[in-house]
């Protein structure tokens, strides 16, 4: 071969490599430029949660992903069921070349399109079975009151916090008594160090308030709403998942929560029971009707707390305390007749 074939065999070569290190390069430089890393952290239920970037799916929780710079809206959600999610939504703001770490907390659940759509229809064609009779429309102040199939009375669908609590205060009723938080903060954590004749007050001022009249639930009442059909010792199965080894079902002490035996947790930070019932067991025990064995001094407590342990938080558990008894374990839940 001559060596000057040689020599344009050898440019020749070179030349192709270079172009093709410098479109590699290029390649390379071009799929980082302008923009930042996103880096969404899940945990416990919350992981296989989908993510999504400006309304565009990038995959599921936990999750490494490419974004441009600016601003962003984040959006974090996972199905609970057909007609209701949990979501977790925040802006940011990126600039170029930085990786920013966001710790995702689901929400409580909420009415995604098709509970809303399903909400709308029911509102429009009236519900004949478990319905509310008119004079117990929502008020401002009024909870959420969820009717319990086969029987007369209703139940509300959350522990009463301190939010309602000191919308009573503030209105002058509740003996203008503010119970203590423990630091742990007001809006929607369940009232606590609250007593029985504390919980009378709160009812007397909603159900002059309102129209409406609540009562306290009587403990067989209490056990049917818990349960929701259910014969299990607790109403998600047995403990302490129930139907999925990565469940978290409550708080209590023992019970894998990050309030575990420390706090109270917000109301509706768990799945609820069958009948839609959040914190039927744990975070606070709650008042009922019920005398104790007579003595109507006594009143009957259910449910458990968060500094119990998993034994005390089973439905069948009883506890009572003095009518004037008050604690930062115990809340309560109202109930109502229906007619």
């Amino acid at each position: 071969m001559k060596p000057v074939y040689i020599l344009f065999l050898l440019s020749l070569s070179l030349a192709v490599s270079a172009n093709a290190y410098a479109g590699r390069a290029m390649l390379s430089v071009n799929s980082f430029a302008g923009g930042s890393l996103l880096v969404v952290n899940c945990k416990g239920e919350d992981v296989g949660a989908e993510v999504l970037v400006n309304g565009e799916f990038k995959g599921e929780c936990p999750l490494e992903v490419k974004v441009p710079a600016g601003t962003l809206e984040l959006k974090v959600q996972k199905k609970v069921d057909p007609f209701n999610d949990r979501i977790f939504e925040q802006e940011i703001r990126l600039g170029d070349d930085v990786t920013k770490k966001i710790d995702v907390i689901l929400g409580a659940a909420q009415l995604n399109l098709k509970g809303k759509q399903q909400k709308s229809r029911e509102l429009a064609v009236g519900i004949k079975e478990n319905k509310l009779p008119d004079e117990h429309k929502k008020c401002l102040e009024c909870p959420e009151m969820v009717p319990i199939p086969g029987t007369n009375f209703a139940m509300a669908k959350y522990t009463v916090t301190f939010q309602d609590w000191d919308a009573c205060v503030i209105d002058g009723g509740c003996n203008g008594y503010h119970p203590s938080d423990k630091e742990w903060g007001h809006g929607t954590r369940p009232v606590i160090n609250v007593s029985w004749n504390d919980a009378q007050a709160y009812i007397q001022w909603l159900s002059n308030k309102s129209g409406n009249t609540y009562r306290l639930p009587t403990e067989e009442e209490w056990e049917i709403a818990a349960r929701a059909g259910t014969t299990t010792e607790y109403y998600w199965g047995i403990f302490p998942f129930g139907d999925s080894a990565s469940s978290i079902n409550a708080n209590c002490n023992g019970c894998g929560s990050k309030w575990d035996n420390k706090s109270t947790s917000p109301v509706g930070s768990f799945k609820p029971n069958g009948f839609g019932l959040y914190d039927m067991s744990g975070n606070v025990w709650q008042w009922t009707d019920s005398c104790w064995e007579g003595d109507c001094n006594t009143r009957v407590l259910r449910g458990g707390s968060w500094n119990d342990t998993t034994s005390n938080i089973r439905i069948a558990t009883r506890f009572k305390d003095d009518v004037n008894g008050y604690y930062h374990i115990s809340g309560f839940r109202l109930a109502m007749t229906l007619k």
